[in-house]
């Protein structure tokens, strides 16, 4: 049977373990890509997890990204993805949109690469759309969902998405069993691609099965519905204005009479806080605001607030 320590809050399973009895009525625990991996070796991966991770750590990360998890968990509702992949930018970045390890060159929500961005996205001097919550999601979507048409397996691809489709195929190529546990046995991937996709495995198990462990509070963070009204940008509803001229945020904000952070957290890709010189760039604004833009763009070139680089 399955024990918790009412200190630790530690699950302790057996293999058999798939309900326990909560405050009179069943949980049922939920499988999450276990495909290939025995549910025994899931559980173990899941008390390594919660013995080196802080569960309140993962609450507030949900707690905080919960506009940004909106737009993921609708867009792979629409494509028909699998819904535990809105928890892999928790490992990715904390879902943090302009993340950036302190070495190293990734970026965004996802951790693109430079040299990983195209065709996905733009890097340029003035734009970098590895920092767009929604273009930097769309990309990452795409790229999975390549790794899984070319794997055929969600493990492979998650595995690709970290050391590289390459790697994987190279690694496939030598098995003796071309399944992921496959490549984990015969040591055919990275040492941190096999951490990776374990760590993704455990933080999406606990997170869909929060109420089965009784993590009540990170249960309730992972709750989406019903708090589409409680924010400026819940989904992807905005308006859009295509700008001709390159306009700081801060001139165009205060033209607008509207709060610069709000204009800022919704261009994110604009690295120098202005839209690129010499070029159209499609600027986003809250829902409602497009014709207001277009106005406040007319009477700033009218007043010459431009910036002229």
């Amino acid at each position: 049977m399955l024990t918790v320590s009412l200190f630790s809050l530690q699950p302790v399973f057996s293999s058999e373990d798939t309900e326990i009895l909560c405050e009179e009525k069943t949980v049922q625990y939920s499988e999450v890509f276990t495909d290939g991996v025995s549910l025994s070796e899931v559980h173990n991966i899941i008390e390594n997890y919660t013995g080196n991770i802080s569960i309140s750590s993962t609450t507030r990360i949900l707690e905080n990204s919960t506009e940004y998890r909106a737009y993921v968990r609708k867009r792979l509702s629409e494509l028909e993805m699998p819904s535990c992949l809105e928890y892999l930018p928790i490992i990715e970045s904390d879902y943090k949109p302009t993340a950036k390890p302190p070495a190293g060159t990734s970026m965004g929500l996802w951790q693109f690469m430079p040299n990983s961005v195209s065709p996905y996205m733009e890097l340029s001097e003035y734009v970098d759309e590895r920092r767009d919550p929604w273009i930097s999601t769309e990309g990452a979507l795409k790229k999975l969902a390549a790794n899984y048409r070319q794997f055929g397996d969600w493990l492979l691809a998650l595995a690709a998405y970290n050391c590289g489709a390459g790697a994987v195929k190279r690694g496939l190529s030598q098995a003796k069993d071309k399944t992921y546990t496959g490549l984990c046995t015969e040591n055919l991937i990275p040492d941190h691609a096999k951490a990776y996709v374990k760590r993704f495995l455990a933080l999406s198990n606990i997170i869909i099965n929060a109420e089965f462990f009784g993590y009540d509070k990170l249960n309730l963070a992972n709750q989406i519905d019903g708090m589409e009204d409680t924010s400026y940008f819940f989904y992807d509803d905005f308006d859009y204005v295509t700008v001709t001229h390159s306009i700081r945020l801060d001139v165009l904000a205060m033209e607008l009479k509207l709060d610069y952070d709000i204009l800022r957290n919704l261009n994110l890709s604009l690295i120098k806080n202005i839209t690129p010189p010499g070029r159209e760039y499609r600027l986003r604004l809250p829902k409602g605001m497009g014709p207001a833009c277009t106005e406040a763009i007319v009477n700033l070139i009218t007043k010459q607030f431009l910036n002229k680089e």
